[in-house]
């Protein structure tokens, strides 16, 4: 189990494979069942990391293809990227704002968040379908929690992870989608570096961090690890204000402040 360095100790994340999910699922039913077959136990402080897949399938956040009729920016996009024009259909249908694409991939805004194909997944949803994104992901971890710490008796954060690819980087790192009991963000504004500077616009993304170490051991195949345990990271819990301070507006954001908002 990979131990990761933190500032004041070891953190250690633990994979925690699971059965396969089904709408209608208790998640928090799955995970205490996964606990116990991982001969596992959560501690107060441990933050939970759950998959966005196994939460939308659970919530029955499902679209068959087939039964998604085109319109003509689907069909526009499908030509344009290489895709078939009901997933073109679907990803507008969930997207804000559709930004361009490559080819199979389409760049969207979704909920605040640059992500490809609006957050929807083709990897192991059921055949000729596709598995969107929880509806709203802060309720959801805060509901997960609640029940967590209902039925074990300790206080846990809570994190929602999904996947995305960087700008000008090969392959995805996890990132937070919701999250509960802990702040997404830490300001670190007006303290001092190494040499006695002050730090004027650090923020540590304390969310995404947790997040990118739990998909690391979740993978993104057929590991069948929806949930992983983060122990020791340097994390207060408290209520939380869920993921949306993390978040910033297109005209701040470094890299989206450069392309323009006009609809592909």
């Amino acid at each position: 189990m990979p131990r990761l360095p933190g500032p004041e100790s070891n953190v250690i994340v633990y994979p925690i494979r699971s059965s396969l999910a089904r709408p209608g699922d208790s998640i928090p039913g799955l995970f205490s069942k996964a606990l116990a077959k991982n001969r596992m136990r959560v501690e107060s402080k441990d933050i939970v990391a759950v998959s966005s897949k196994i939460v939308g399938i659970a919530e029955n956040r499902i679209r068959y293809l087939d039964g998604i009729r085109p319109g003509p920016q689907a069909r526009r996009l499908a030509r344009k990227h290489s895709i078939t024009r009901s997933f073109a259909q679907a990803v507008l249908d969930e997207a804000d704002t559709v930004v361009g694409g490559v080819k199979g991939v389409l760049l969207t805004v979704k909920n605040g968040d640059a992500v490809a194909n609006a957050g929807i997944d083709r990897k192991n949803a059921p055949a000729g379908a596709v598995v969107l994104w929880p509806r709203n992901a802060d309720l959801s971890a805060k509901k997960i929690r609640q029940s967590i710490r209902r039925k074990s008796g300790k206080n846990v954060g809570v994190v929602i992870v999904d996947s995305r690819v960087s700008p000008m980087r090969l392959g995805t790192t996890g990132f937070a989608i919701g999250c509960a009991g802990f702040e997404a963000v830490e300001d670190l504004r007006g303290g001092v570096d190494l040499f006695g500077r002050r730090i004027e616009i650090t923020f540590r993304a304390i969310a995404d961090g947790i997040a990118a170490s739990a998909q690391f051991v979740m993978g993104e195949a057929s590991d069948q690890i929806p949930f992983a345990i983060v122990r020791d990271a340097p994390v207060s819990l408290g209520s939380g204000h869920g993921i949306r301070p993390a978040k910033l507006a297109w005209s701040r954001c470094l890299y989206m402040s450069q392309i323009s908002r006009a609809n592909d």
